[in-house]
């Protein structure tokens, strides 16, 4: 289904339930770092209070992130088990609930993801040699520890000549 539409005409005074899954087109992601993997699911109570629409239940969409360590894929599920929203109506006949899921589960998505913060056990290293820091070369630092003798305010005086 590619939108969740409430129709208050036909929603009962004790509200209704809604099962079911949206398209993964739904979040738009056009990025090498975040890919929806699968449909945005959904298990949900409507209710109608006065001039508010309650939305409570559970929400889940599974992603692919690049972890910003090893620079590898992982998988990850992003679930809002106690998820809860309210929506002002005003004189609409149809309310759209497609949006207010899909930023919900967009604020879940982790900072700095890591392969860690999947479900699956990951060994995170990074790849690239350029973060070795015993690389043939070294780093050009010079090593400024104080010659035996001498103190470490020896040093600190240095820096003032």
């Amino acid at each position: 289904m590619k939108k969740l539409l409430v129709e208050l005409d036909h929603l009962p005074e004790a509200g209704k339930n809604y099962v079911g899954e949206l398209d993964k087109e739904v979040f738009g992601i056009d990025d090498d770092e975040v890919l929806a993997t699968g449909p945005l699911s959904f298990d949900l109570h409507v209710q109608r209070f006065e001039g508010e629409l309650f939305i409570r239940g559970k929400i889940s969409a599974p992603f692919q992130f690049r972890c910003v360590r090893c620079l590898e894929m992982f998988d990850y599920v992003v679930e809002l088990v106690d998820f809860s929203t309210s929506i002002e109506i005003e004189q609409q006949l149809v309310i759209d609930l497609t949006d207010a899921l899909r930023e919900e589960i967009v604020l879940e998505f982790p900072a700095y993801p890591r392969c860690s913060d999947s479900d699956e056990e990951n060994d995170c290293m990074p790849k690239s040699s350029d973060f070795r820091v015993d690389k043939e070369g070294g780093l050009g630092v010079k090593d400024s520890a104080p010659s035996s003798g001498s103190s470490v305010w020896d040093a600190l005086d240095q820096l003032g000549n």
